[in-house]
């Protein structure tokens, strides 16, 4: 099993070494509503920084709300020249009741957007996701986007308690 990091025999425990051992997780404090808006950017509380040439495994709860009309586009945002998927499981966009909706597991690959429903500005619909990263020479954010589908007056929200978790492995 391998282990991260590799402390040889003899190495001097720093402030830094222990901290590299340490997973990382953002979680929202309060809700980030977006009215009348199609264009995808960072959520500013769900970001966490990767190093370059490093291989990561992470997790995310989305707690997302909104008029079913204008549904999410989520989008999980990683430097340049990484690779990887991930996975949602969550409502699909179109979805109009959040009782009876069907759900889809979806593998996805990095920056792209994928549309979820929000079936009510009431009650906030779950959505979990977890998958794998590897960076390749550039260090950068991996940061969970996220917009309108259709602009709507009414606010889309990322409801408070949303969090985001990664774990470093090499």
């Amino acid at each position: 099993m391998a282990q991260y990091p590799t402390i040889p025999a003899g190495t001097t425990l720093t402030a830094g070494l222990l901290m590299s051992m340490l997973p990382q997780h953002a979680r929202k404090p309060a809700s980030t509503p977006r009215a009348s808006t199609i264009v995808v950017a960072p959520d500013p509380d769900l970001q966490l920084p990767v190093a370059a040439n490093a291989d990561y495994l992470f997790q995310f709860y989305l707690r997302i709300s909104g008029d079913p009309a204008a549904d999410m586009d989520i989008k999980v945002s990683v430097p340049s020249g990484a690779t990887g998927s991930y996975t949602v499981t969550g409502r699909l966009a179109g979805a109009s009741t959040a009782d009876s909706d069907p759900r889809t597991s979806t593998r996805i690959a990095f920056n792209v957007e994928t549309q979820f429903s929000t079936p009510s500005t009431a009650a906030a619909q779950g959505n979990h996701g977890a998958g794998r990263l590897t960076t390749g020479a550039n260090a950068g954010t991996l940061s969970i986007d996220w917009a309108q589908t259709v602009s709507n007056a009414t606010a889309t929200v990322m409801e408070g308690d949303s969090w985001l978790f990664l774990q470093r492995l090499a």
